[in-house]
């Protein structure tokens, strides 16, 4: 009985510090200059403009959860937003401190100005867009 406790205790000890080493290094990112490696954003990411680079991966089941909230916005800002393949853009995803998916990014004036790793809520996303500072 102690040792499926002490092993129980050991697993959540796991899953707790590995979550919050996720939101350190998205915490982190924060104020760092955004590096221009995604072709496709690249241009609007040195043009200054709000960007937000959303990473996930296919098996990710988080990330399916978070695809519609995306998808809606991107409806309202279909320039703004990029999905990157976690898998398929590791170096990507290793210059924007991704350790976990879903990650987000959010770019302005070419500074990552938040990075969240988790699900995000459309009211969040729509937050960075609206916000004129």
């Amino acid at each position: 009985m102690k040792i499926v406790l002490i092993v129980f205790l050991l697993i959540i000890s796991f899953l707790v510090i590995s979550r919050l080493m996720f939101f350190f290094k998205a915490w982190k990112m924060k104020g760092k200059e955004a590096p221009t490696l995604h072709g496709k954003s690249q241009k609007r990411i040195r043009a200054g403009k709000k960007t937000l680079l959303y990473f996930s991966t296919p098996t990710c089941r988080a990330c399916k959860m978070q695809d519609p909230i995306i998808q809606r916005v991107e409806g309202k800002y279909p320039d703004a937003i990029f999905k990157i393949n976690a898998l398929q853009n590791r170096d990507i995803a290793t210059a924007y401190g991704v350790m976990g998916v879903p990650f987000i990014a959010f770019v302005e004036k070419g500074i990552i100005v938040k990075a969240s790793a988790g699900v995000q809520s459309e009211t969040n996303i729509e937050n960075f867009f609206a916000d004129k500072k």
